[in-house]
């Protein structure tokens, strides 16, 4: 039987601009490539500003997990200024933190996942849903699709608490260098601590039984949208004064074995990507390259391929014992949900009312600093190099580039590709449910991890740190 080429997009209930191109050979799919669509410009939006605008400006790169840039470029800001935290920031901090990335996991499952596997109502927005296999039982099927709208309450809470702390949702203005802006005060922590009661009866209530049924009727997946078991997190949650205590550590498991992350092992690489090298130094965009497909770059680390997010933090810290395939995405964030319920509690009792918890420095004592941490979606990283306080270069790398990085100059795949190839495909109209379900798994962020073009074509090639 011939080869047969099916075009994905758009894909569909993510953040951003997503095209996923297969080939199909007799009902299974032997090639996978994923192409970013959309620009982003942000590393040249932060040259030559103060560099003291990274925690703002690039919080802008995506609205749903904003404070994760924040964290990084105020750990970014903290080394660069040697500032010294009190307890009392660290943990306001995480609780603004643990506030957003509440909010997204409960948003990824029940407005990205569930109607991959529920059948929801025949109104807006559930326009043009295949039912082809929807596999629970008309009451079961009903109470998740209810738990759905229930979700929102849920999510606005997570903000609610941000808003409290951070000024607003998204793009918090609180959690900058130095601490926090916000004071902590009694009302404050006890409104939290209600929000947080709601938030996380949700959570044990909906989340987790939903989660449960839906991997239990779709087994299957446990055995679909597999990728090597090749894992890496920069951890997540500061703590100390200099930030040098991680709550969930970093790691890197591969070949069965966990390592710490070296950051000089990462690089970025544009084999498959619509840049064209001019030179040892040069770049430029080329939208017609042969063999290119998207403005994602690879990233690798060690020469390979990694998986980022929920899944990685789970399987380095020893809290998930499971596989790597889709219904392993999916139950590792909503496990990862429930503990972050926990630790926000544990956090607000211990967070003292009194004044803003902040104390910048005004000096910067280096020129190059490197921050990484996680974000909902994985392994987060933030570089800068400045001069007199302004921005000379900046570069992000994000978990969607990790996740979504195309083939290098070998044909090795990325995680999602990997996670597509060999995927069987029992019928043409299980075609995009089947791949739509692995490809919403990874949370993809395309907003974060494609990037602005110098349109003059002047954009240079330069190191990641």
């Amino acid at each position: 039987m011939s080869k047969v080429r099916v075009m994905f997009s758009p894909v569909t209930r993510l953040s951003g601009l997503l095209s996923v191109d297969v080939i199909l050979e007799q009902g299974r799919v032997v090639e996978a490539n994923a192409g970013g669509t959309m620009f982003r410009g942000y590393e040249w939006i932060m040259r030559d500003r103060a560099v003291t605008d990274a925690v703002y400006m690039t919080q802008r790169i995506c609205g749903i997990c904003s404070t994760a840039h924040g964290a990084a470029a105020s750990y970014l800001l903290d080394e660069l200024y040697d500032h010294e935290l009190s307890e009392n920031a660290q943990y306001l901090r995480n609780i603004i933190f643990a506030a957003d990335f509440l909010q997204n996991h409960i948003r990824h499952f029940y407005f990205f996942s569930l109607p991959d596997f529920v059948k929801m109502p025949e109104r807006p927005p559930f326009h043009g849903q295949n039912p082809a296999d929807i596999r629970l039982n008309p009451e079961d099927n009903q109470r998740l699709a209810g738990h759905y709208f229930e979700a929102v309450k849920a999510a606005q809470e997570s903000h609610q608490i941000l808003a409290l702390f951070g000024g607003k949702a998204p793009h918090q203005h609180s959690f900058v260098h130095g601490g926090v802006a916000a004071a902590p005060t009694a009302d404050k922590i006890e409104q939290a601590l209600a929000l947080l009661g709601n938030i996380s009866e949700f959570v044990k209530s909906r989340m987790v039984p939903d989660t449960e049924l839906i991997a239990r009727v779709y087994s299957d997946y446990f055995r679909l949208g597999i990728t090597p078991r090749q894992f890496f997190s920069f951890g997540l949650f500061r703590f100390g004064v200099k930030n040098e205590k991680f709550l969930w550590r970093s790691g890197v498991l591969a070949d069965g074995r966990l390592y710490p992350p070296r950051l000089e092992l990462i690089s970025e690489n544009i084999t498959s990507s619509w840049f064209e090298q001019t030179g040892a130094e040069d770049i430029k965009p080329d939208p017609l390259k042969p063999g290119a497909y998207t403005w994602v770059k690879s990233v690798r680390y060690a020469g390979r391929y990694f998986q980022v997010g929920p899944l990685a933090r789970m399987m380095i810290n020893g809290f998930y014992q499971g596989g790597a395939a889709t219904m392993d995405r999916i139950y590792a964030r909503t496990m990862e949900t429930l503990l972050l319920t926990e630790l926000a509690r544990e956090w607000l009792k211990n967070l003292k009312p009194g004044p803003p918890p902040i104390s910048q420095k005004s000096t910067p004592v280096k020129k190059a600093v490197t921050a990484a941490t996680d974000a909902m979606r994985g392994a987060l990283l933030h570089a800068a190099l400045i001069e007199d306080e302004k921005v000379v270069k900046y570069n992000i790398i994000t978990p969607t580039v990790w996740n979504f990085s195309p083939k290098d100059g070998l044909g090795g795949r990325g995680p999602l590709e990997s996670a597509l190839a060999g995927t069987e495909i029992p019928s043409q109209n299980m075609l995009f449910t089947i791949l739509g379900r692995t490809i919403r798994s990874f949370d993809p962020c395309i907003s974060c991890a494609t990037h602005l073009l110098d349109c003059k074509g002047g954009v240079k090639a330069e190191a990641v740190f």
